[in-house]
């Protein structure tokens, strides 16, 4: 540490307590209490968000995780649709074979487990 940055320690440390002398111990009370009142709400209204966002998220992540392992698939078109929502998938769009169909419908059940529903409404356009 050098010279000045040791006598503006020095002159920090000396000075803390004049600022506080300030301030009476009824003032730092206060201002304890609303701060710890200001995380209550914080911490409730974060809980609230994290409530709401919860279902949409869960829908992001089922049609995220099912259109990925569709895509993998090099038997598959890339047009198959996974709609997700808080209980699983649904299959859209247009697949040329039943075999398609059944494929898509397994992976996505793979994909999601059993606790989850897929609904197939995929198309077969010709067999």
């Amino acid at each position: 540490m050098n010279r000045s940055t040791t006598t503006a320690a020095i002159l920090l440390f000396c000075s803390t307590p004049f600022a506080l002398a300030g301030c009476s111990q009824q003032t730092l009370e206060g201002a304890r209490k609303d701060t710890e009142q200001n995380l209550r709400v914080v911490e409730r209204e974060a809980k609230r968000v994290e409530r709401k966002a919860r279902p949409q998220l869960s829908k992001l992540d089922n049609g995220a995780r099912v259109t990925a392992a569709l895509r993998l698939n090099k038997k598959l078109p890339k047009t198959i649709r996974a709609d997700g929502d808080t209980t699983g998938v649904r299959l859209k769009g247009t697949v040329a074979t039943e075999a398609q169909k059944d494929l898509a419908g397994q992976i996505a059940q793979d994909t999601l487990g059993e606790e989850k529903t897929v609904r197939n409404e995929l198309v077969v356009a010709r067999e």
